[in-house]
């Protein structure tokens, strides 16, 4: 697909090219933004591999919420994910939902789905209940003395070279998904910080949102589709078949 499925006021996915910017006398080509869905109150953007959500070091480093606040007047950011990780995620536009968006949050009413893709063949649904704790610089796992984290995994399709799996966060720890996939000795293709071969970065996706409106009430549904490295690697370890889409098949299973 060219944008993300939707069920929401006004459907339609757009691409907007946004401005280079210099820095140090060089041109920086900035991504494209794509927007998944937006109305008054919120702006769904399928988030590319490899860009951060917030400034860190970098001044010519593309920026996402830098990006998204480009688009529109008033812009709040209301969750991340890693650099790495590509896929849906929302902003505020609005300060006065502000409130009710954390509330939907803290009572576990907005629902996140990934997809990952793994070393090896896992078979068994399961739910990973193992605390967590940071062990290095950058780095977690599970300890015994750690934070809880729960995660549940579902397979889509499950290959001797790798596995497409569907999965839900059910706590909110840092790298969780990586290290709990690590954990049962099945780390995401590409995580090289935990165990697997080194690539441009780990296979992680974020497919959905839903959630319900903060304004309406009503069921606000949101996907996205894997970028195009997440589609090679999964054709390359024959996963999926080539072309296959990985949305309709994550929805069909």
């Amino acid at each position: 697909m060219a944008g993300g499925r939707m069920r929401g006021p006004s459907p339609g996915a757009s691409r907007h090219p946004l401005p280079a910017s210099r820095g140090e006398g060089r041109s920086i080509e900035r991504p494209m933004l794509e927007i998944l869905y937006e109305d008054d109150a919120l702006l769904f953007v399928n988030k590319p591999p490899n860009i951060v959500v917030q400034r860190a070091h970098d001044p010519s480093e593309p920026v996402l919420f830098e990006l998204a606040a480009a688009h529109t007047t008033t812009l709040f950011l209301m969750q991340r994910l890693d650099r790495g990780t590509s896929g849906v995620m929302f902003f505020s536009k609005l300060d006065s939902i502000n409130g009710k968006l954390t509330r939907l949050f803290e009572t576990k009413q907005i629902r996140k789905r990934y997809l990952a893709l793994c070393e090896g063949q896992l078979c068994e649904t399961q739910t990973i209940d193992a605390p967590m704790a940071r062990i290095g610089p950058i780095s977690f796992g599970v300890r015994e003395h750690g934070k809880r984290a729960l995660t549940a995994i579902h397979p889509l399709r499950a290959t001797r070279s790798g596995s497409l799996l569907g999965v839900e966060l059910q706590t909110g720890r840092t790298h969780q998904i990586r290290v709990h996939l690590a954990a049962i000795g099945h780390p995401l293709i590409g995580d090289w910080l935990y165990g697997a071969r080194n690539a441009a970065r780990p296979m992680l996706h974020a497919a959905e949102i839903a959630m319900p409106h903060p304004l309406t009430r009503e069921p606000l549904r949101v996907l996205a589709p894997p970028p195009d490295d997440f589609q090679q690697a999964a054709e390359e370890r024959k996963i999926v078949s080539r072309g296959e889409d990985i949305l309709t098949t994550a929805e069909c299973s």
